[in-house]
């Protein structure tokens, strides 16, 4: 009778069944990948999941010749953004920290453009699953299920949302928008309009929330007014009911619509900030070369796509440790006071425009 060799049938010499390289993993709570990658790679994991894998493959009995023969997938080196608009100066200025961030740790980057379209996101991001290695999702408008179903496929960070389960990054608003709040009532304004932004957006929910809550606080009255399109062009959308029934302070939703809306009450003769004070949110360079300068909410966008980019790539080498890396961060905002606002001349000054 011939000698069997090793692995046969799955067992070894001594009779006992050989340990897998899934039953490791499933040991060490951690994916099969990351368990080849620990053994024969492991200056592409984190120290402590290396050594973690290591010490249970020890005590498991785990031996093989060929660790890199199980390989979960093969990384295309890219990874894919999706934002909801590219015109918009808030994101495209931060294109270029994706790109950078992307390089230094050796991955393309690709970036797509849904166009405030949830069907189009929705082709986007199956795309991307499919030919890319990890997605960044800026500001998406899909569900939480559709996105965390999508991350059971491929690693995907989310910037500016917060999705329950998934690597986040979001601005801290409440205390910038406090600050320019309390900056309105100190010029003695009474009563402020908002500008809302997309229905589908989170961050237009957070934002609307906190400025509601705020006014409150402050013994403001504040109404909601919902604009065509988070754009320059939706911000100078008809706003006649605006002009029947004025504010003299007006928050927008983001810069770009905050710039429309100055457009249009220049159109229609009303100055700023004599008559209607204006604020923005996002603190673009572009609010800055306008006249007047208009006053926003700094979010530091470079510092957050840097860190959702870092936490998907971290996800797609399998070198974040899940114990200690959080799965949320949030990144602080500030208050950049401008001359688009100003005092306002009396409690019922709105009836002035």
């Amino acid at each position: 009778m011939s000698k069997r060799n090793d692995g046969d049938n799955g067992m070894e010499r001594t009779g006992r069944k050989k340990v897998t390289l899934e039953e490791v993993a499933s040991a060490a709570g951690v994916s099969p990948a990351t368990v080849s990658r620990a053994l024969s790679r492991p200056g592409r994991v984190n120290y402590k999941t290396a050594q973690r894998v290591r010490l249970v493959a020890q005590e498991l009995g785990y031996r093989s010749d060929k660790v890199d023969a199980f390989t979960e997938e093969k990384l295309h080196g890219m990874i894919t953004a999706i934002v909801p608009d590219i015109n918009n100066p808030a994101f495209s200025t931060a294109i270029h920290t994706l790109q950078s961030t992307g390089i230094r740790r050796g991955f393309s980057v690709t970036v797509s453009d849904s166009e405030e379209d949830t069907d189009q996101e929705r082709r986007l991001l199956s795309n991307a699953t499919q030919l890319t290695d990890g997605v960044v999702m800026i500001s998406p408008r899909l569900s939480d299920t559709v996105l965390r179903k999508a991350a059971q496929i491929k690693p995907i960070s989310v910037v500016n949302r917060f999705v329950g389960g998934l690597p986040c990054v979001t601005p801290d608003l409440t205390e910038s928008l406090t600050e320019a709040i309390s900056r309105l009532v100190t010029l003695r304004h009474r009563q402020i309009t908002y500008l809302g932004g997309p229905k589908l957006s989170w961050q237009e929910g957070q934002r609307w929330q906190i400025i509601a809550r705020l006014c409150v606080r402050y013994g403001l009255k504040v109404r909601r007014m919902q604009c065509e399109a988070p754009t320059y062009r939706g911000g100078w959308h008809d706003f006649q009911g605006f002009l029947d029934h004025p504010t003299t302070a007006v928050i927008a939703y983001n810069d770009v619509m905050a710039l429309g809306f100055m457009a249009f009450l220049k159109q229609h003769d009303v100055s700023i900030p004599e008559q209607v004070s204006v604020l923005g949110i996002d603190g673009t360079r572009l609010a800055q070369m306008f006249e007047p300068p208009l006053s926003s909410i700094i979010i530091p966008r470079r510092e957050m796509l840097e860190i959702g980019t870092t936490m998907c790539i971290d996800r797609i080498l399998h070198t974040a440790d899940p114990n200690e890396t959080p799965l949320q961060r949030r990144c602080a905002t500030s208050f950049l006071p401008q001359a688009s606002i100003g005092m306002a001349n009396s409690a019922d000054s709105s009836s002035r425009v």
